[in-house]
């Protein structure tokens, strides 16, 4: 009976774990908008897999430097390059989004091909970039 339940509890345990697999595999991003996605934390493997969904730019705004940042720009470049994708480095500080900051993210948005995808740690200080914009008329849509 023991080995039994040992190895159900292992097929139960497989099929979990490929099921996680295959959703972080299918959500590295989460859309805003027809035009704009976001993600967060990125690895070079996860921003391969990124290049292959049909994004035309990406704008990064974790700085390199950000404690916990895995990757750096040049790195996120080089693999960009390879799918012909435009990427824009605009660093922001956690949690200090400015109105500079927001004007300045405005006009690479309206002068990127798009669809673009937002980077940084958790998805949020680009999420709120592209609200802030969006919500002062920014954006041209």
């Amino acid at each position: 009976m023991t080995n039994r339940f040992a190895a159900i509890l292992f097929g139960l345990c497989i099929n979990c774990t490929s099921l996680v697999y295959a959703e972080n595999t299918q959500n590295f991003s989460q859309l805003l908008s027809q035009n704009v996605s976001v993600s967060g934390q990125m690895t070079t493997a996860k921003f391969d897999q990124l290049m292959h969904q049909g994004f035309k730019s990406v704008i990064v705004n974790r700085p390199d430097e950000e404690a916990g940042n895995q990757v750096s720009i040049s790195q996120l470049r080089t693999i960009a390059e390879r799918s012909h994708v435009s990427v824009i480095y605009q660093p922001v500080d956690s949690g200090k989004v400015s109105q500079s900051d927001v004007a300045e993210f405005a006009k690479y948005y309206n002068h990127l091909p798009k669809p673009i995808l937002l980077v940084c740690k958790s998805g949020s200080r680009s999420t709120a970039l592209f609200n802030q914009a969006k919500s002062q008329g920014l954006l041209n849509e």
